[in-house]
């Protein structure tokens, strides 16, 4: 795999996103990442997202890469990335999300759709930035933050754009533990440790009843319509010329 490492560390996995600079996705990386996923799910009795990227989990999506997608490229992009978000979310064994840095929108859905979530100790965001290029969610994905952080603070934070730092995360419930930096990938492999020795047939059933109070996963995690409004066409427009000054 050219983006992705695994590891079995005894029966939990580690999936380490290893794109640089910022581990920005695209179709290529998203298919590595379902594929370690779908291994995991096999030989796993848990399993840890994590980064070897300096201050980042991930950026999200690569939009020099995904804005330059066509209609079925994007589709494809879409409905990949999406299948594997729902999979994570619906995965009945315990998930975390390992965050050392920076953990922007497509970064973050992944991040909302594990069970528990640990961020280095530091100055790090983590926010849905979709408002600022142009590109709605859908109900799920509000559904996602809202179920962390509650529906006016998620309200806040998708019309703002603005991330919420570490410290303030932790306060919300955003994530479970702030780890200080080089420790948050050993500290999520211990819960992940811990949740795996719990009954598994009681842990699915669990988390089978938390999903069943808010929408289920369908659908692209955004439409592909979107990206190509007169909106988003602009905002494409805007940022090939930034980049071209560059």
């Amino acid at each position: 795999m050219d983006h992705i490492r695994y590891e079995l560390s005894q029966n939990v996995a580690v999936i380490t996103l290893s794109r640089p600079k910022a581990n920005a996705f695209h179709l290529p990386m998203v298919h590595e990442m379902a594929a370690a996923f779908d291994r995991a799910s096999g030989e796993a009795d848990a399993v840890v997202w994590y980064s070897d990227q300096p201050r980042f989990f991930s950026a999200g999506f690569d939009v020099t890469q995904v804005f330059e997608y066509d209609r079925n490229q994007l589709a494809e992009f879409l409905g990949a990335y999406s299948s594997l978000v729902g999979a994570v979310q619906t995965w009945p064994k315990p998930t975390l999300a390992a965050l050392p840095g920076q953990t922007y929108a497509g970064g973050a859905i992944l991040a909302l759709a594990c069970d528990f979530r640990i961020m280095a100790d530091g100055p790090y965001g983590f926010a849905l930035t979709e408002v600022n290029i142009g590109v709605n969610v859908p109900e799920h994905v509000f559904w996602l933050l809202a179920d962390a952080v509650g529906i006016h603070r998620a309200k806040q934070m998708f019309l703002s754009g603005r991330p919420l730092m570490a410290q303030d995360a932790l306060i919300a419930g955003l994530v479970y533990e702030l780890a200080p930096e080089g420790q948050v990938l050993a500290r999520s492999i211990a819960l992940a440790q811990e949740l795996a020795a719990k009954p598994p047939e009681t842990y699915a059933a669990i988390k089978q009843m938390i999903l069943g109070f808010r929408p289920a996963w369908s659908g692209p995690v955004t439409d592909v319509d979107v990206w190509f409004t007169p909106q988003a066409l602009e905002f494409k427009r805007q940022m090939r010329e930034k980049l071209a000054r560059r």
